[in-house]
């Protein structure tokens, strides 16, 4: 059995230290930024950051999905471009819009969608573009571009924020580290045959809905707390999502590239054993997972003013609520991919449905009762726990299945 050095020496340890590297560096970078930034600057970044997850997915059609486990290297190119045709579409929208409200003088909104349109780019872009160092099984390049994404996005973030101190600056920051990122760390690859990629309509769709709703739920109490608490509270929501979400954010995104780079062959070559990958990973996420709640609980409240000033100390009582759900994220979150990877995504949009529904009650129905800010969070929480339970249970059903459809092949 490998020990730990091992592990951290291979390439799956690698593409794990990469993004914790990368992404504790955007995580430093936040006391500075809520040092230097007003709460309402922070607030229209947190918003946009917000809008621009929801629509990432239908800004790259969840090509990002299909690119790992399609047959030849000229199929994932014909994606990669489809995909990046999408991008260009949704961001031109958001810039549209950026136009238009600055044209009307409506300000905040001219900065939230131009922030937005910067952060799809970098989003987006880098997602389908790792999808295909997935595919070629470039664990390396995707680890030094986590950690370099990160560093070169913190730098610019904090550099843009002492000179401007506006959201926009701070989207710039993301973009531009993520696009150096990837100019030193990608992959050649052959250019598309001729004509579009044959894109499945209908699974297109459902696969889109679902990943949209599912972030729109993530989401859901940073957009709804502006009407009902103001940008202000959005921003500490926003803020504490982060700061809850950074063990996510740190090893999240490495999680779900390690997971589809384990479960990619067993779907692409119709192995069996899917279901024991799953087991596996659900031990050790939860294990961790666990321990990190009870970590966020017991310090964020005290912690959170010392981290980022007296002004954001409300924001500790949401980190501490938001603990418990945010830990499920990261044991749910990274093999959810593997129904889209099997053509399950009926599957995930009636998940998401399901879930969105519960977030949108929850919020709303606790926010227009109560009028009371720590209720409304309280009340999202345990939905959203309750809602990655569910979904755990029927990403492993899914397994089974697909595993018993593979052992039914062979002996055919």
């Amino acid at each position: 059995m490998r020990g730990p050095l091992a592990f951290a020496r291979g390439p799956l340890g690698r593409l794990l230290l990469g993004q914790v590297a990368g992404q504790l560096c955007l995580v430093v970078a936040i006391p500075v930024l809520t040092r230097v930034l007003v709460p309402v600057e922070m607030g229209l970044f947190q918003v946009a950051a917000a809008i621009a997850v929801v629509l990432q997915p239908a800004a790259t059609l969840c090509q990002e999905f299909r690119i790992p486990v399609v047959t030849t290297v000229e199929e994932a190119a014909a994606l990669r471009r489809t995909g990046l045709v999408a991008l260009g579409v949704a961001s031109g929208i958001a810039l549209a819009v950026a136009a238009a409200a600055a044209v009307i003088g409506a300000g905040s909104v001219a900065t939230v969608s131009l922030t937005t349109a910067l952060l799809l780019l970098a989003y987006a872009g880098l997602v389908l573009d790792n999808a295909v160092l997935i595919r070629h099984e470039r664990l390396g390049a995707l680890a030094a571009r986590n950690l370099l994404s990160g560093l070169l996005g913190a730098a610019l973030q904090v550099g843009g924020a002492l000179l401007t101190g506006s959201a926009v600056v701070l989207g710039a920051g993301v973009l531009v580290g993520r696009l150096i990122a990837i100019g030193v760390t990608r992959t050649p690859i052959p250019a598309p045959p001729g004509g579009a990629a044959a894109v499945p309509v209908r699974g297109t769709l459902l696969a889109v809905g679902s990943q949209s709703i599912w972030v729109f739920s993530m989401q859901t109490l940073t957009l709804l707390t502006t009407p009902f608490f103001g940008v202000v509270s959005a921003g500490y929501v926003g803020l504490a999502q982060r700061v809850a979400g950074a063990p996510t954010g740190l090893i999240g995104q490495a999680l779900a590239q390690v997971s589809q780079s384990m479960l990619a062959p067993h779907v692409r070559e119709s192995r069996g054993g899917s279901r024991r990958v799953l087991l596996r990973q659900v031990a050790a996420l939860g294990s961790m997972a666990s321990l990190l709640a009870v970590g966020l609980i017991v310090l964020a409240p005290w912690g959170a003013p010392l981290l980022l000033g007296e002004q954001y100390a409300a924001v500790g009582t949401v980190i501490a609520i938001l603990a418990i759900p945010f830990a499920l994220q990261i044991t749910v979150a990274p093999l959810t991919p593997f129904l889209l990877m099997v053509d399950k995504q009926g599957v995930l949009f009636r998940l998401q449905l399901a879930r969105v529904a519960i977030a949108l009650t929850a919020v709303i129905g606790t926010a227009t009762l109560t009028g009371d800010f720590v209720l409304t969070c309280l009340a999202y929480a345990v939905g959203e726990s309750a809602c990655y339970l569910a979904c755990l249970l029927v990403v492993l059903h899914e397994g089974s299945r697909h595993d018993a459809a593979a052992t039914a092949a062979a002996g055919g």
